[in-house]
C-alpha cells in the first residue's frame, strides 16, 4: 500500500520534498553547528564579564569555598654529619593541611574597564585532614635566618666576621646553629625569635648585629619585629593580609580580556629583575576567569607575587573530573630554565652557589634574593626538572611530575576550572662561609626547605549548575539538531530513491 502511494506522488512533489530535506539539513547544520553554539558562547561570556550585582561579581570578590593548602617540610636527618662534610639526608614530613579563605577588598573602578583591589587570604589549620601531623610536630630544619645573615655579611661587610662570630650565638640563643629543631607552628607562623630586647642585654657586638638586622628587616618578607624582638617565620606574612594591589580588566570593552592582569601596585612592570621593561618584569596573565571554548594550543600565564614572576601552563592531556571532560594544562618543564633566552633577565648574580661562584644559577631554580630579600631559590617540588648537580647534592629527593608539577584542568566549553594545584618549593645553598668556624666543614648542597601546594576541586554544587545551565541546553540542541538532520536526510533519500525507481526500465 505504501509503495503504491509513493508511486502515485508526482515528480514535482518529490522534488519539493527533496529540496525541503536539503534545506532542513543545511539549516540544521548552520544553526546547530554555527549560530546556536555562537549564541551559547556569547551567553557564557556574558556570565564571565565583571559587572557589579551579578553572580560572577560575587565569585570574583569572594571565593565561595576554601582552597586546600598543604605544607611539606624537609626534615634534616643528619645535621651533625652535614657539619662534618657528609651529604645531607632529608625526609619529607607532612602534609600539614590548611583551609585557605580568599576575598578581595578595597575594590575600586579606576576606569570604566579597570578594577583595582587587594587580595586577602586567611589560613586555618585543618586538624582532621592533617591526620597525625599537628603544628606541635617537631622537625629539624636549616636555620635560614642564621645562614642568611652570614651570607649577607659575606657579600657586604666580610671584615666584621670576627664580631659576627661572637654575636650570632648570643643573638640567637636557644635557636643558635646552622640546624635547629622547631615546632612546625613556630616555623610557619609564630616564628623563631632572636635579638630579644634588640640585643641590649647581650653586649656591644650583639647590639650592633641586632641594630643592623632591624634596620634592614623590611627587605625580607619573613622577618617581623614584635615586642622588641626579631621574629622569623615562613608563612606569617601571607595570613590575613595582602601582598600588593592588582588591577584587572573587567571585560566590558573586550570580553577576552576579562579578569586579565594589567597592573601590579599601579604599574605595568615590577622593578625586581634586570631590564626595566623586560619580559621578566612585565605584568600579565589570567587571574580568576578563563575564556570560553578552551583549545589545546592555548597557553595560560599567571603572576605569582610570592616569587615575583609568571608561570606558564601549556596543554598536557585530556582528563575527567567528577564525570566532566576537561583539558589539563601543566607548568612548562623549562619554567626555571636558566638557558632559555627569555629567562636571561631572571639572572640576578646575587648569590654564590655551593661552588662559591657568582653568576646565573643552573636549570631548575631561580634566585629570589631580589624578590624576597634573602638568598632563597625557588623550584618545583623535589627539584623536578632541575640540574642533576642540584638533585644529587641531597639524599631523599624523588621528583615526580604527577605529584610535583603544577596543573590546571578546565572544562573546554565554559572554561570553568575543575581541578588545579599550584606547587612550589623553596631552597637555599649551603656551603662553608669564610670567617665562620661553624660552617668550616659543612658539605655543599642545595638544601630543600619546604614545598607547598594550593589546590581546589570544583564542588558538586557547581557541577550541578553546569549540568543544569549548560549541558542540558546543549543536549536539547543536539537532539533537535540531529533529529532535523535525520528527518531532512530521510526526505532527500525517499525522494531520490523514488525518482530513481521511476527512471528504471
Amino acid at each position: 500500500m505504501v509503495f503504491k502511494i509513493n508511486i502515485n506522488v508526482s515528480n514535482r512533489v518529490l522534488v519539493v520534498l527533496g529540496v525541503i530535506g536539503v534545506l532542513l539539513i543545511g539549516g540544521a547544520i548552520y544553526l546547530g553547528f554555527k549560530v546556536i553554539p555562537g549564541l551559547i558562547d556569547d551567553k557564557i561570556w556574558e556570565t564571565k564579564v565583571l559587572k557589579e550585582h551579578t553572580d560572577q561579581w560575587g565569585l570574583f570578590t569572594k571565593s565561595p569555598f576554601p582552597f586546600t593548602f598543604k605544607v611539606h617540610i624537609f626534615d634534616v636527618q643528619n645535621p651533625d654529619d652535614i657539619l662534618q662534610g657528609q651529604k645531607p639526608k632529608v625526609k619529607e614530613v607532612g602534609p600539614f593541611i590548611y583551609k585557605v579563605y580568599k576575598w578581595k577588598d578595597e575594590i575600586q573602578w579606576t576606569t570604566p574597564d579597570d578594577i583595582s583591589y587587594n587580595s586577602y587570604m586567611r589560613f586555618e589549620f585543618d586538624k582532621e585532614a592533617s591526620g597525625i601531623y599537628t603544628e606541635e610536630t617537631e622537625v629539624t630544619i636549616l636555620n635560614t635566618a642564621y645562614l642568611g645573615i652570614m651570607l649577607k655579611v659575606e657579600a657586604n661587610q666580610p671584615e666584621v666576621f670576627p664580631l659576627l662570630q661572637e654575636a650570632l650565638p648570643i643573638a640567637f640563643g636557644k635557636n643558635d646553629g646552622l640546624f635547629i629543631k622547631v615546632k612546625v607552628g613556630d616555623f610557619l607562623w609564630k616564628g623563631i625569635k632572636f635579638c630579644i630586647n634588640e640585643g641590649k642585654d647581650d653586649g656591644f657586638a650583639t647590639i650592633m648585629l641586632c641594630k643592623s638586622i632591624i634596620k634592614k628587616m623590611k627587605e625580607s618578607k619573613n622577618l617581623r619585629f614584635e615586642n622588641n624582638t626579631v621574629v622569623f617565620a615562613n608563612m606569617h606574612y601571607k595570613n590575613n593580609t595582602h601582598l600588593g594591589r592588582f588591577t584587572v580588566k573587567s571585560g566590558l570593552k573586550n570580553k577576552e580580556e576579562t579578569a586579565t592582569l594589567s597592573l601590579y601596585n599601579g604599574k605595568p612592570y615590577i622593578p625586581t629583575w634586570s631590564g626595566a621593561n623586560s619580559t621578566c618584569n612585565k605584568i600579565r596573565g589570567v587571574t580568576t576567569v578563563f575564556p570560553a571554548e578552551i583549545k589545546k594550543d592555548m597557553i595560560f600565564e599567571s603572576f605569582a607575587e610570592d616569587i615575583c614572576r609568571h608561570v606558564s601552563l601549556e596543554f598536557n592531556s585530556k582528563e575527567v573530573v567528577k564525570d566532566l571532560k576537561g583539558i589539563k594544562f601543566v607548568a612548562k618543564n623549562n619554567t626555571f630554565s636558566s638557558t632559555l633566552p627569555e629567562n636571561s633577565c631572571f639572572c640576578s648574580n646575587q648569590s654564590r652557589t655551593f661552588n662559591e661562584s657568582m653568576g646565573c644559577v643552573k636549570d631548575g631554580i631561580t634566585d629570589l634574593t631580589l624578590c624576597r630579600g634573602g638568598p632563597v631559590m625557588v623550584s618545583f617540588p623535589h627539584l623536578l626538572y632541575a640540574d642533576k648537580e642540584y638533585i644529587n647534592s641531597v639524599e631523599g629527593l624523588d621528583p615526580n611530575k604527577d605529584k610535583h608539577q603544577p596543573f590546571l584542568i578546565l572544562e573546554p566549553i565554559s572554561g570553568t576550572p575543575l581541578y588545579g594545584a599550584q606547587r612550589i618549593q623553596f631552597n637555599m645553598f649551603v656551603r662553608p662561609v669564610d670567617g665562620m668556624d661553624s660552617t668550616a666543614n659543612v658539605s655543599r648542597s642545595l638544601m630543600p626547605l619546604i614545598w607547598v601546594e594550593e589546590s581546589f576541586v570544583i564542588p558538586d554544587k557547581y557541577i550541578n549548575l553546569l549540568n543544569d545551565n549548560l549541558f542540558k541546553s546543549l543536549s536539547i540542541v543536539n537532539i533537535i539538531k540531529w533529529t532535523v538532520i535525520v528527518s531532512g536526510g530521510a526526505c532527500v533519500i525517499i525522494s531520490a530513491l523514488t525518482l530513481i525507481y521511476r527512471q528504471a526500465p
